[in-house]
């Protein structure tokens, strides 16, 4: 990498000496990149930087921020920094991903208006919720861990009335009558949630007309995800899900 314009976000950033910081960027040109910059850049605002080297480890310099950072507050605060916390794990160093890239900025515009007072809502949960499914679907996507709502993991399309268990690299798996396996939806589910990712009037309507059945399916998907995303993770600590939780637990 030879003075290369990069446009990203600041992941994670720890001194490095007494005036730099060891970064990691999502750039939107490169993907994740690991450099050395200036010290105490701002989280979930896009920074401008020029890159340099040849190792892993770049030089960052030139640092401009090109917008006033997006202000994310109460439970968006620790859901931006789950974000960056995963993209950090999971995302292959200087590879590009332009559709996450989208996603990460459409994610943090939509939480910065959760959680706002005086307006704040008490659905503001359930949004929070969804606009992260939303994010961690296209993640999983360009993962090469998609799920497929068309068939199951046998071939067979998906039924309505069956309940179904994701089998990381297999999909779907129906559930047989007498088992009780902790996480298991309904093909009714499946396909409603399908139809909510591919069209979001379609989840703003449920929300709208029944907010318990949109919580329902929420926190059912958000369960499915969660044991998907821990097995990428190889069962890895997060440390923003710790804090998290422990801010739910004082509240």
């Amino acid at each position: 990498m030879r003075n290369q314009l990069l446009t990203g976000y600041i992941l994670h950033q720890k001194p490095y000496g007494e005036s730099r910081s060891l970064v990691y960027l999502f750039s939107e040109e490169s993907g994740v990149v690991h450099g050395i910059g200036k010290k105490n850049l701002p989280l979930f605002v896009p920074i401008q930087f020029f890159g340099n080297g040849k190792n892993s480890l770049k030089t960052f310099s030139q640092s401009q921020i090109l917008q006033n950072h997006i202000i994310l507050t109460g439970q968006s605060l620790y859901a931006g920094m789950y974000l960056n916390e995963i993209l950090q794990k999971l995302l292959p160093v200087e590879e590009p991903f332009a559709e996450i890239w989208q996603a990460y900025q459409q994610c943090l515009a939509n939480m910065a208006t959760l959680f706002v007072k005086p307006a704040q809502s008490p659905h503001d949960m359930t949004r929070l919720k969804w606009h992260l499914r939303r994010f961690e679907n296209v993640l999983f996507e360009q993962l090469g861990y998609g799920f497929d709502f068309a068939k199951d993991a046998l071939g067979d399309l998906i039924a309505l009335s069956q309940r179904y268990q994701y089998q990381l690299q297999q999909g779907f798996m129906p559930v047989l009558p007498l088992d009780k396996p902790d996480i298991a939806l309904t093909g009714e589910q499946l396909l409603t949630w399908y139809q909510c990712l591919q069209d979001e009037t379609s989840f703003n309507q449920m929300m709208q007309q029944d907010f318990d059945l949109a919580k329902q399916l929420v926190n059912s998907i958000s369960a499915m995800h969660r044991h998907l995303m821990d097995n990428l993770l190889n069962y890895q600590t997060l440390q923003s899900r710790e804090l998290w939780q422990q801010l739910t637990q004082y509240q």
